[in-house]
């Protein structure tokens, strides 16, 4: 898949809709230059990241830990594949 991303005024890199709306509005990217090419790679937060930072004195519930699991495990599962 080939788009063009735009350099707006400000610094800011829009990418074309089919390619923004893989990624959450919050996530970071490490960028590098390689010569001509711009590198874009998505830093995943780590699941501790997750968990420590949960509200002090409520501890999580059953289904947030397992959702936090699943969420992992499928993001694991679509890097091997992808």
């Amino acid at each position: 898949m080939t788009e063009l991303a735009l350099l707006q005024p400000g610094n800011t890199l829009q990418l074309p809709e089919r390619i923004a709306k893989s990624f959450l509005p919050a996530d970071r990217f490490v960028v590098w230059l390689d010569g001509d090419t711009l590198v874009l790679k998505r830093v995943a937060p780590s699941p501790l990241e997750t968990v420590a930072n949960s509200p002090n004195g409520e501890p999580l519930s059953m289904d947030e830990i397992n959702e936090i699991v699943h969420d992992v495990r499928r993001k694991r599962r679509n890097s091997a594949y992808g």
